[in-house]
């Protein structure tokens, strides 16, 4: 199902957004605070996707749900979001824009509809984002949708062979 804000178009993420997001996620400084490395392929961020795009973990204990985000504005993907519902009603958000949208309130409006739609459409969740301690703008945009620091996790190894420190923020 689609969600539209007033500027945005949240799409269900599928295999043919590869192609449409692969140019946006190679800039290096998304990678910045986040454990992840920029797609190598067109193909292999597909393969990635049509993965994603069953919105179910294989052993069906998680619901995947993610949306490429859409801009009216600049008519063009800025990036996506996405949520892991998993059996004890938790909501792992994340997301990720491309660095020529940041600042302009686009992952404040996609978060907080996808939150909407969220709650209107699963019972009880608890929302949860984990994130890097240095990532300012990321926890400046969880405390402005009413999340809270919880839980710091020390050492982190991420996927560049570094250790990071983590907050987990959450909102009930």
């Amino acid at each position: 199902m689609k969600i539209y804000s007033q500027r945005l178009c949240l799409e269900p993420l599928k295999p043919d957004h590869a192609e449409l997001l692969f140019d946006g996620l190679q800039s290096a400084s998304i990678y910045d605070f986040i454990e992840d490395v920029p797609p190598q392929s067109v193909e292999s961020l597909r393969d990635r996707y049509m993965v994603l795009a069953r919105r179910q973990s294989p052993d069906g204990t998680e619901i995947w749900l993610d949306w490429a985000v859409w801009s009216f504005v600049e008519k063009c993907y800025v990036g996506y979001v996405q949520a892991t519902i998993t059996v004890d009603n938790s909501a792992i958000i994340g997301y990720v824009f491309f660095p020529n949208s940041w600042g302009k309130g686009y992952a404040r409006e996609a978060v907080k509809w996808m939150i909407n739609y969220l709650v209107k459409t699963y019972q009880n969740l608890n929302f949860c984002a984990d994130v890097n301690v240095q990532n300012h703008r990321s926890i400046a945009l969880l405390h402005n949708l009413g999340f809270v620091r919880s839980t710091f996790f020390e050492n982190i190894q991420s996927n560049q062979d570094e250790f990071n420190h983590e907050v987990q923020y959450q909102k009930r």
